[in-house]
């Protein structure tokens, strides 16, 4: 598609995403950290869980950190049911437990949008998919439209037609875990055009701390500003911890500094969805 027009003459937009795949630090978590990082750190942080401060339970500090910059994101819940052994199976949660619904209705109820982060097999079950999103909808009461796959699994047009027939209108499960975006800048149709498709840019889980991957980070953050399209960042939930990533919360705030300077009109994927189909008609 040619390059969107954007509210207020915006030269592009920002789209803020968070995939809430944990909730609470798990034992293999202290155990890979405290190898990968070093103990000590790993050390404050049982610390702190154990004076009652959960380490990956930052929803709060999320709302007050983006109310402060003017801006709202997407929030997207996971519920992950299948078995076995290794970390995409295990320290689960269930979206249903009554903190983490409640704070499901405090986004909501705040201007944050909530959206379905599909299962690790649920980009190619259409029934398990279903059922997941419904038990988001039963907690909000109303439908959902926005999703990512759980570690971005796609079938293809398959898993697009799975969640278009659901009636969700926004994907964004194309791009890459360990590297910066760099292809297409502009937002997609797929599904027959039932779906956007909104690649993700950026993911926080790419050596931030890295000078030459933050250079390459606002490179590609340019290269879709001067094409006019959709910088989408997604940040997971967990990593909004000063104490323990400083570097991932300060790079975060800097992007959506620097967006904001240059104009850029930062929006939920419901919202950069709306607006796309308003202009496609």
């Amino acid at each position: 598609m040619n390059a969107p027009h954007w509210p207020g003459g915006a030269p592009f937009a920002l789209c803020l995403s968070h995939d809430v795949d944990r909730v609470a630090k798990s034992w293999f978590h202290y155990l890979y950290y405290a190898w990968r990082d070093g103990v000590r750190g790993e050390l404050r942080s049982l610390v702190s869980r154990l004076k009652g401060r959960e380490p990956f339970w930052n929803f709060e500090f999320l709302m007050d950190f983006e109310r402060e910059l003017g801006v709202r994101s997407t929030v997207l819940f996971l519920h992950e049911t299948a078995r076995g052994v290794g970390a995409r199976y295990w320290g689960r949660y269930d979206p249903r437990h009554p903190r983490v619904a409640r704070v499901i209705r405090e986004l909501d109820a705040g201007g944050w949008e909530v959206g379905l982060h599909g299962s690790y097999f649920s980009y190619r079950d259409a029934t398990l998919l279903a059922n997941e999103k419904k038990r988001l909808e039963d907690i909000l009461g109303k439908p959902l439209t926005s999703t990512r796959q759980h570690y971005l699994n796609l079938d293809g047009e398959a898993t697009f037609a799975h969640q278009a027939a659901l009636g969700l209108t926004v994907d964004s499960s194309v791009g890459h875990a360990d590297r910066v975006w760099d292809s297409t800048p502009l937002p997609y149709r797929v599904a027959q055009g039932r779906l956007w498709e909104l690649p993700i840019t950026v993911m926080d889980t790419i050596g931030l701390d890295q000078p030459w991957v933050r250079a390459q980070i606002h490179s590609a953050i340019a290269r879709v500003a001067d094409a006019g399209g959709v910088v989408v960042l997604d940040w997971h939930q967990c990593a909004f911890n000063p104490r323990e990533q400083p570097v991932r919360v300060s790079l975060y705030g800097e992007l959506i500094r620097d967006a904001q300077a240059r104009g850029a009109w930062v929006a939920t994927m419901g919202e950069i969805a709306r607006h796309l189909s308003s202009q496609a008609g």
